[in-house]
Order: structure tokens, then C-alpha cells, then sequence
């Protein structure tokens, strides 16, 4: 239970670190972390758990989805005119994916670290 906390919160802080920080070289070194932590590299070390060896390649890709779609909904809730609702949208889209490639990294570059 205690590392699913610690999951959830990490989840929260990287969904608020998309909306609200600068993509700056602070950033992008925190993707890469990520990106460590759920490759082999690292994985099951910051909490030390044992949990599974590595989340595979296929499930950052498909990440994309189910955290684009799902977000529609709360972004709709506020109000905003269509356009805003799917401009928003976009700009989410473009995150999530943007931080997909960023945490695949070790997958494609595995010699580099």
C-alpha cells in the first residue's frame, strides 16, 4: 500500500509538472528519471519494492491513449467554449506524448546510460 501511495502521488506531481512548469533542463532531467524508473535500470529501486522488472516498452506507447481520452471530461467542466475544451485537449495530447518518448529513452538508447 505504501508504495501505491507513493505512486499516486509521483502520478499527481508529473500531471501538475505538465500544466505548470517550464519544459525547461530541470524538467527534462525529471523525465529522464522517470524514464529510468520504469526501465530495468531502476526499477523497483526508488521505493524498494519487489515489483515487476521493467514496465515494457509497449505500455509507455499505449499510455498515450487512455490518459488523452480520459481528460476531456474534466476539461469540459469548467465552462469553457468547444474551442477552449479542444485546444486544451491538444495541448495535453502533445504532453503526454511528448513525455512518452521522453520516458522510452532507455528502451531505444539502452547503451547511452
Amino acid at each position: 500500500m505504501d508504495y501505491l501511495t507513493a505512486v499516486r502521488a509521483r502520478f499527481g506531481k508529473w500531471i501538475l509538472d505538465l500544466c505548470e512548469r517550464p519544459y525547461d533542463q530541470d524538467w527534462l532531467n525529471y523525465q529522464h528519471e522517470i524514464a529510468k524508473r520504469h526501465h530495468s535500470l531502476k526499477k523497483n529501486k526508488t521505493d524498494n519494492v519487489d515489483a515487476v522488472p521493467i514496465i515494457h516498452y509497449r505500455y509507455m506507447i499505449a499510455f498515450i491513449y487512455p490518459i488523452t481520452a480520459t481528460i476531456k471530461p474534466f476539461l469540459a467542466k469548467n465552462g469553457h467554449s468547444q474551442a477552449d475544451i479542444e485546444g486544451m485537449h491538444n495541448a495535453w495530447f502533445k504532453a503526454v506524448t511528448l513525455t512518452a518518448i521522453f520516458w522510452t529513452y532507455p528502451y531505444v538508447n539502452a547503451g547511452e546510460f
